[in-house]
């Protein structure tokens, strides 16, 4: 027994050192610029892909939630009206929590399949499937 014991040991000091990030999902800071009266997110095609969502399901639930007309190129998106960073940022993380999180496991690692007219998010994780709203 004892020889297992230090190869155990010896085995257990081998390994590697591994750090476990406690948020797997880094989201981009948004990179907000203001120029009069309108707002331009640089930085809408890095986010929704970080996130694993399409750019214009995720610039169509900004346009609704910050009551703003906008259009986007694919890679930023141009509101009309002023918007702070931190009121972008506010808005992404609504919906993280709502089209992109698992609600059973809490994990990011979903899919919006569409079937029919209603979206379905997918947990890769888990394999829970849960209905989203229309947005």
């Amino acid at each position: 027994m004892d020889k297992y014991q230090e190869w155990l040991e010896k085995a257990l000091q081998n390994l590697p050192r591994v750090e476990s990030d406690r948020e797997r999902l880094k989201i981009p800071e948004p990179e907000v610029v203001t120029a009069g009266t309108r707002t331009v997110l640089k930085n809408l095609k890095a986010i929704a892909s970080v996130l694993n969502r399409e750019p214009e399901h995720l610039m169509k639930y900004l346009l609704r939630e910050l009551g703003a007309a906008g259009s986007s190129d694919g890679s930023q998106a141009l509101f009309q009206g002023k918007f702070t960073s931190s009121v972008v940022k506010g808005r992404i993380e609504r919906y993280v929590e709502e089209f992109v999180k698992c609600r059973s496991c809490n994990r990011p690692d979903t899919r919006l399949v569409k079937q029919g007219r209603i979206y379905i998010m997918r947990c890769e994780a888990c394999g829970a499937r849960t209905s989203v709203r229309n947005i």
